[in-house]
């Protein structure tokens, strides 16, 4: 015959955002993206799937700096709506 086990379980709070802002969140996203540009540009020339690796590497970080460029551009106008 089997023992029973005791089991305790926690419940915890959940909280909610009241104040979420789109455009923080699009920035958050935008920097996401170019975080998985350069990290894809990275794989790729290290796998040797495309045999010219620097012209990879440039266009990768060229739309990665354009991306987070808009990231934080995004970021600063919206702090400035709010002030």
């Amino acid at each position: 015959m089997k023992k029973k086990q005791n089991v305790h379980l926690h419940l915890l709070p959940i909280v909610k955002e009241e104040n979420v802002s789109i455009p923080k969140e699009v920035a958050r996203y935008l920097l996401d993206i170019s975080k998985l540009i350069i990290g894809g540009a990275v794989i790729t020339a290290a796998l040797d799937i495309i045999p010219d690796k620097i012209v990879v590497i440039y266009i990768s970080g060229t739309a990665a700096t354009v991306i987070a460029v808009a990231a934080f551009i995004t970021l600063l106008t919206t702090k400035k709506e709010k002030q």
